[in-house]
């Protein structure tokens, strides 16, 4: 049977010779496909906070500014905050488009780290007794630090019917 082909059955009559090689051969595959998966993935690592800042502006007897900043970590690690650069600042903005700073506030004192999937939030109000009458926009500026990276945020509000103009 030199010149002759072999069958199937004669060469390997058990079937479990063949299953044995293609789950190894599965198995390597696999392997092979998670171990490229994590270095891709820990290559390519993005450190995920979400800040987000919402703010209102209004007039009884002074200037009221009210800030709400919320910190969602999007991410799948742990993040821990920085105190003494995480900040949220307020900025006016008069008619000749100078800025003036106005306030810095410590935000997010009561966390020092936040968890996978978790949203903290802090809300500020601070009165201004007589705010100046060429005031237009505040700029509210929301910093976040982790380790070595930082997260900013900016929202603008219209000061609108500064009763201090008349």
């Amino acid at each position: 049977m030199i010149d002759g082909t072999v069958s199937f059955t004669t060469a390997h009559p058990n079937l479990s010779y063949w299953l044995d090689q293609g789950i190894k051969l599965g198995a390597l595959g696999l392997g092979g496909l998670w171990t490229y998966w994590n270095y891709r993935k820990s290559r390519t690592y993005a450190q995920k906070l979400d800040p987000q800042l919402t703010g209102d502006v209004f007039f009884n007897d002074g200037l009221y500014i009210d800030v709400a900043a919320v910190l969602t970590n999007l991410g799948a690690s742990k993040h821990v905050l920085q105190p003494e650069g995480t900040s949220c600042e307020i900025v006016a903005i008069m008619k000749d488009l100078t800025q003036q700073d106005v306030r810095i506030f410590s935000v997010f004192a009561l966390h020092s780290q936040i968890e996978p999937g978790e949203s903290i939030n802090d809300h500020l109000l601070w009165y201004m007794e007589t705010p100046p009458a060429d005031i237009i926009w505040l700029k509210i500026n929301l910093r976040v630090v982790s380790g070595k990276v930082e997260w900013n945020r900016i929202s603008i509000v219209r000061v609108e019917d500064n009763p201090a103009k008349q």
